[in-house]
């Protein structure tokens, strides 16, 4: 699933090329993305309205509208969105195409057909947006925050950093090397860090989100960016993926555990 890094990517590059586009048209090629929203509510909610601005919040995209309404995108597992030249067909993929006034194609595609959209009048209607948490990019997420947020629970760190109710954004990957970063066990109780272990994990953090999206994310098998270029991140990675490799720091294998049923990769040498 994209992580933070890639729907940043993608917000980027669309913030780059649609702000002032007017949607005029807009044909659903399959309605299970729509979560049970009529089609024809869909198409004409969208039909005539500009597209003002394109930002992120955790994994969700959001398109902002005038007049305004805000269209939200979650990605799952394969969803993308892709700038087009007009075409003639569909490709078996497409689930939403959106006519731009440039003459151009916004195309929503999602091969295992998990991605969402959603269409609301304001950002507070959206009871997925209501549940995220901290985003770790923006000025809230500071070591006192993080600290204070830590000292509530006793759950293990990378479960608790997976936790979208707390931190919104992260995912399996970007964990796995954060928590490597900061010297961190994944199966660390989250209250039991000192000063400096909550600074290093702040700070790896921070440095490797900033980082994923300077390489444009990462591309384990489906992920590219509108452009169809795919991210370079995954030729960084010290343990995500990376299980009997010998660690980049201390040369012994890196271990493959499974907490809440996904994979995890650690040095169990260098995280504590």
């Amino acid at each position: 699933m994209p992580e933070l890094p890639e729907v940043e990517t993608i917000a980027r590059e669309l913030q780059a090329s649609v702000p002032g586009r007017r949607i005029e048209r807009v044909r659903v090629f399959r309605a299970d993305a729509l979560g049970g929203v009529p089609v024809a509510d869909f198409a004409d909610g969208l039909q005539g309205r500009t597209i003002e601005r394109v930002s992120r919040r955790g994994k969700y995209l959001l398109f902002r509208l005038q007049p305004a309404h805000f269209l939200i995108g979650h990605l799952r597992m394969t969803g993308k969105f892709v700038l087009s030249e007009p075409l003639a067909e569909p490709h078996v993929h497409h689930r939403v195409w959106f006519s731009l006034d440039d003459g151009r194609l916004l195309i929503f595609q999602d091969s295992r057909c998990f991605g969402t959209l959603r269409l609301v009048a304001r950002l507070a209607d959206s009871p997925q947006l209501a549940v995220l948490g901290m985003d770790p990019l923006t000025r809230g997420f500071t070591v006192t925050w993080l600290a204070e947020a830590l000292a509530r629970s006793r759950a293990p760190l990378k479960n608790w950093l997976m936790d979208q109710s707390r931190i919104a954004g992260l995912g399996n990957i970007y964990v796995a090397e954060i928590l490597f970063a900061a010297g961190l066990s994944p199966l660390r109780p989250a209250d039991t860090l000192d000063g400096a272990e909550l600074a290093r994990l702040h700070a790896a953090t921070r440095k490797i989100l900033r980082k994923a999206i300077r390489k444009n994310g990462t591309t384990i098998s489906d992920f590219a960016r509108v452009d169809e270029k795919r991210g370079e991140f995954q030729n960084l990675l010290q343990v995500y993926g990376r299980e009997s490799a010998p660690c980049p720091r201390c040369a012994r294998p890196i271990a493959r555990i499974v907490q809440q049923q996904r994979s995890t990769f650690y040095c169990a040498a260098c995280q504590h």
